[in-house]
């Protein structure tokens, strides 16, 4: 009995071999197909159409056929046929193969972002990676990565995006992954920075995506990434570049018959004339994306912003009552937009609205918009970017510099294999020395970089990214660490800097900035000599902390420091700021919490009753 148990495990352990291999060789010639999709998408379009009416193909090979067909017809905007050929790729999927189940999810979630069910394609897309985590298909899953990295752009989960993009990252580098792989990485790299208004980050990363395309005749990626490119142009001001580069979208997507990126690129080169104020041609180009939408269009938030952008040229040119139509068209798709970004293009709306009905004489429709606008404003604030920004940075700076160790370790170890051949020649003693050389040096090295990586990630992270002062993380570690639990008396401050949206509005956010570097660069010089510290608490708000002083004592230096604010001039525009500010105690068995209620309720009352003053 045991050895015709040893025999079945032996025939067992064959077979599963067996099918692996059969399996890897069928991915294989997946693949190769899906090169030459790639390179030449409507050749292969014709070629798997005849490919499907053939009956010798297993059920695996006609899923894949069909999964292909549908990224193909979707790449160039058919998306009824692509929903038509992914739902047949649906029903052939085989019950027990990991790997084309994925290669469905994968591809599938991408459509589902047109069709604007964003939960749908993050379902999908984690299913995708499960999948291919089973299937041990490592180059697979770190392309499903970028795309769910992608995709939570689209939800505002910044942070998560960067923490898998930078996954992705790391296993493609460090393993030399293919060249589609890097693409797709270099893409998801270049959206994220430049969504983040880091441009010349984005903008490293788009070339680096539109390169490898170039280098790999990779028509189908390469589009995507072109776009990317001329986005992220577009979004740092370099708009002579942004229109050369939506000039070769224009040409390569009509020299490829691809009328999805022919809407797309005259849409991204009307923004640029825009940008330029050349109304009218932006109005030509804007007709030309138009006339592709009901071909090639389904997430509604790309119909919105082309109407906002209509809108924006005809208010230019002084024909409000064209802008509103388009507003109008506008507003009607955001009611049943129900996705993260519905504030961002809720606000951008309202905004055109209210200057449509202003040149119409409609001032009480126009002071309506308003206050939804404000509302809406409120809502954005809440959810501001810059923290995120700086973690991301550090995350990722971080990241490169476990990239370089690693590869110092690689070239550490051809030094010892070179080492050992030179002990084995006679040279023993001279080697062990050399390598006691390089072990000390390697491992002095590494702390050192290891330390460095890890102060400039603490800079960052406890840093505010534009004015340089402590941030809110700082400043509440140090009370908690330095004050209460050392049971230290102190004093608590909070300043707001009074109508900072007013200087926003009438100077514009280079001069707001201006105002907030020369406050933090004021509050710098007021505590010099001082053991008080201050941060930027977030928006126009500070925090002050005045260890040994109590009620009485904190609210004086703050009156003092507030009555000196008003005789500077902190902007080119040579604006004369105030503060308002609520002034707390610490006390007995008060929390940290409640001590910052304690000073943001006093400085409303300062607010609510006339503003530049101190309350306690």
């Amino acid at each position: 009995m045991r050895i015709i148990n040893f025999i079945v495990c032996v025939i067992c352990f064959f077979l599963s071999q067996s099918i692996n291999a059969a399996s890897s060789s069928i991915r294989i010639a997946f693949l190769e197909t899906e090169q030459r999709a790639l390179i030449e998408p409507n050749k292969l379009l014709e070629q798997l159409t005849l490919a499907q009416s053939k009956h010798n193909l297993s059920q695996t090979e006609h899923a894949y056929n069909n999964t292909l067909l549908a990224r193909l017809y979707l790449f160039q905007g058919d998306t009824k046929r692509a929903q038509a050929s992914f739902k047949l790729a649906r029903q052939q999927l085989p019950e027990q193969d990991n790997w084309i189940l994925g290669y469905w999810l994968m591809y599938r979630s991408i459509l589902s972002l047109e069709e604007a069910k964003l939960p749908d394609a993050l379902k999908q897309i984690r299913f995708a990676q499960a999948a291919f985590q089973d299937s041990n298909d490592p180059q697979m899953l770190v392309q499903a990565k970028t795309i769910e990295g992608t995709l939570l752009l689209w939800q505002e989960e910044y942070t998560r995006s960067i923490q898998l993009i930078e996954n992705a990252y790391i296993e493609a580098k460090t393993t030399n992954m293919s060249a589609t792989t890097m693409l797709y990485v270099y893409t998801s790299l270049a959206a994220y920075y430049t969504n983040m208004q880091l441009y010349e980050q984005g903008l490293q990363y788009a070339v680096l995506a539109r390169d490898i395309a170039n280098k790999s005749n990779d028509v189908v990626n390469g589009l995507p990434a072109l776009h990317t490119l001329c986005l992220s142009y577009a979004r740092a001001e370099k708009l002579t570049l942004a229109t050369r580069c939506y000039d070769d979208m224009i040409s390569l997507s009509a020299e490829v018959k691809v009328p999805r990126y022919l809407f797309w690129a005259p849409a991204g080169k009307a923004i640029v004339a825009l940008q330029q104020a050349n109304y009218n041609e932006a109005l030509q180009l804007l007709y030309l994306a138009k006339s592709y939408v009901n071909r090639v269009i389904m997430n509604p938030a790309h119909i919105i912003a082309l109407n906002n952008n209509f809108a924006t040229a005809f208010l230019a040119l002084k024909q409000p009552e064209q802008a509103l139509d388009y507003i109008l068209e506008a507003e009607l798709l955001l009611q049943d937009y129900d996705r993260p970004l519905n504030n961002r293009y809720s606000r951008q709306t309202l905004t055109l609205k209210a200057q449509s009905l202003e040149q119409l004489g409609r001032f009480a429709d126009a002071v309506a918009a308003l206050k939804l606008l404000v509302k809406l404003n409120d809502e954005a604030k809440e959810s501001t970017q810059q923290k995120l920004e700086q973690e991301a940075r550090s995350r990722f700076e971080s990241t490169q510099q476990d990239i370089k160790l690693q590869l110092a370790e690689e070239k550490l170890k051809l030094q010892q294999i070179t080492l050992d051949k030179l002990a084995k020649e006679g040279q023993l003693q001279t080697a062990y020395s050399i390598i006691g050389l390089l072990v000390i040096l390697s491992v002095t090295i590494f702390a050192l970089n290891q330390r460095r990586a890890y102060l400039r990630s603490q800079h960052r992270a406890n840093t505010d990214p534009l004015t340089g002062a402590h941030n809110r993380r700082y400043i509440l570690d140090f009370i908690s660490q330095q004050l209460i639990d050392k049971q230290r008396d102190f004093s608590v401050s909070i300043l707001d800097i009074d109508h900072f949206k007013q200087v926003n509005d009438l100077h514009g956010h280079a001069i707001g900035d201006q105002a907030l570097i020369g406050f933090t660069t004021f509050l710098e010089q007021q505590l010099a000599n001082t053991q008080h510290q201050f941060a930027r608490f977030g928006g126009e708000e500070f925090i002050v902390v005045m260890p040994d002083l109590t009620l009485q004592q904190g609210h004086d230096f703050i009156s003092a420091l507030c009555i000196t604010l008003k005789s500077l001039s902190l902007t080119d525009k040579k604006i004369n700021l105030t503060s308002s500010a609520g002034v707390a105690q610490m006390t007995v068995g008060q929390t940290l919490n409640g001590l910052l209620k304690v000073a943001d309720t006093n400085l409303y009352h300062a607010k609510n009753t006339g503003r530049d003053k101190v309350c306690s």
